[in-house]
């Protein structure tokens, strides 16, 4: 089976389009890591096409803030803004769907489980270094686990064999790369944001899982961010939400 894993689209339409279009004929299921609306102007678009594509989607936190089922309180002025925008424009179909969905997944057979933060908080926790992603990788029970939330491209590995164990190693693939995976070791993977990056490349990030091969290959995508900047003023939404996207952060 081949996995198409998107992650953190946050109504991002152009993005979104790019990296399906990018992937066309290459996956069996496509899979989202959450987050599929907040600060992007087009959340009905986006998760309409996951529909469309009978995609798993897990729960990511500007699902829930969407649909008011976490308090928004720590949220900045700006994410805040952009939730309260998107809580008005959900169509009832799509609000059933958000509802559905649930933040955490396994899979024994294909041996690869998902979340769209962390196993420790799944709708929470940043892993956004080795010092949270070790308890992390300590709460696996599969040989992968993806991960979402931080907009980040990466990896961290840890062997797991009887009698080793060595320091996690960590790698970025920010513009694209392919990781072979290994017996004995444990990976946390992030494919990175299809709709709002944030770890300087602009690019809209996907990967493509082969549970037969246990190879992950990571796609940099070229899209109209310009595009989805103006739809975003053009909605009225904060401004700086459409800027962020031409640097990648």
């Amino acid at each position: 089976m081949r996995y198409l894993l998107l992650s953190d689209i946050h109504g991002n339409r152009f993005g979104l389009e790019a990296s399906l279009g990018h992937a066309k004929g290459e996956y069996d299921r496509v899979f989202c890591l959450g987050d599929v609306v907040g600060y992007g102007a087009h959340p009905n678009q986006c998760c309409a096409m996951l529909r469309e594509l009978n995609a798993h989607s897990l729960l990511g936190n500007h699902d829930a803030a969407a649909l008011g089922a976490i308090d928004i309180s720590w949220f900045n002025e700006v994410a805040t803004a952009a939730i309260t925008w998107t809580r008005e424009q959900l169509s009832p179909e799509n609000r059933v769907w958000l509802e559905g969905l649930s933040p955490t997944y396994e899979n024994a057979d294909d041996d690869f489980q998902a979340v769209h933060a962390s196993l420790r908080a799944p709708i929470e926790e940043y892993i956004l270094g080795p010092s949270i992603a070790q308890p992390n990788v300590e709460l696996m029970t599969q040989s992968v686990c993806f991960y979402g939330h931080t907009h980040v491209a990466d990896c961290y590995r840890s062997l797991h064999a009887a009698g080793q164990r060595l320091q996690m190693q960590y790698s970025s693939t920010r513009y694209g790369g392919t990781i072979a995976m290994e017996s004995g070791w444990k990976y946390l993977v992030n494919p990175g944001s299809c709709g709002q990056p944030r770890d300087g490349n602009p690019q809209a990030r996907y990967a493509l899982f082969d549970s037969v091969t246990r190879e992950i290959e990571v796609h940099a995508v070229d899209y109209d961010w310009q595009e989805a900047r103006e739809a975003i003023i053009e909605a009225g939404l904060p401004h700086s939400l459409g800027d962020r996207l031409g640097m990648g952060r």
